[in-house]
């Protein structure tokens, strides 16, 4: 079993990276570079491949990345294993929004089974979060903020994140059986004005390009397609 059982930092030269087992899957790396991509050099990404694989890992399947990072990683036989669009919003332009009702609360622990089984019905397999991975999500910023919303079992829940300057909205899933009810709408303008609180300029979010729900959910609230996608990378360690 690899060393790596729960997400980990791993510096290699003045390369920084999160990993830890994907989705579960003790022979299967989960790979999220941390620092720039100008710190990814060949024998960098080499000592790194060789590092895992001498832990046990025998592939690895990356964070998704934007394209100067994915370009990296391509040139040292990684290939594309899905993409995502990327959106953007002004969260300063905006000033506090308001919406039609309805509450969040702060999750906790007791939460947590609530959370992976609406995250399990929202997504496909291959985008699905696990304990581990909702970990990931939580700490990836310096400051997060988890939220759902339970009428009494979890029925949604999201992750906002913020490091300086730039927020992400980590993840947002609704229970199947209550889309279509503004949910997902209100745990957007939860995560846009704690952003605006705490002094964010931009808000980031990712979603799969036929996730044409989430898509036009967030371009209601405001958010525009970038023009990049980011991608998900998978390589092969044997």
């Amino acid at each position: 079993m690899p060393e790596f059982v729960a997400l980990t930092s791993v510096r290699v030269g003045s390369a920084r990276f999160r990993v830890g087992p994907w989705q579960g899957q003790h022979d299967v790396a989960y790979l999220a570079p941390v620092t720039a991509a100008s710190t990814l050099a060949p024998p960098v990404l080499a000592s790194l491949r060789d590092r895992l694989l001498h832990q046990g890992f025998r592939s690895v399947i990356t964070a998704a990345v934007a394209p100067l990072v994915r370009d990296r990683l391509i040139n040292d036989g990684f290939s594309v294993r899905a993409e995502l669009t990327a959106l953007s919003r002004d969260v300063e332009a905006s000033g506090r929004l308001a919406h039609s009702g309805g509450r969040t609360r702060r999750a906790r622990r007791r939460d947590l089974d609530g959370v992976l089984r609406v995250d399990a019905g929202a997504f496909p397999p291959f985008w699905r979060l696990d304990a581990e991975g909702l970990d990931e999500a939580r700490t990836a910023t310096p400051s997060s903020r988890w939220r759902v919303i339970r009428s009494p079992e979890v029925t949604a829940y999201s992750i906002t994140g913020r490091a300086g300057p730039v927020g992400y909205l980590q993840r947002l899933a609704v229970a199947t059986h209550s889309q279509g009810r503004g949910l997902g709408t209100l745990l957007v303008l939860d995560a846009l004005n704690w952003l605006h609180r705490r002094g964010a300029q931009t808000a980031l979010v990712n979603t799969p390009p036929d996730n044409e729900r989430a898509l036009a959910l967030y371009q209601r609230c405001g958010f525009r397609v970038e023009p990049d996608r980011l991608a998900v990378l998978h390589r092969d360690l044997t």
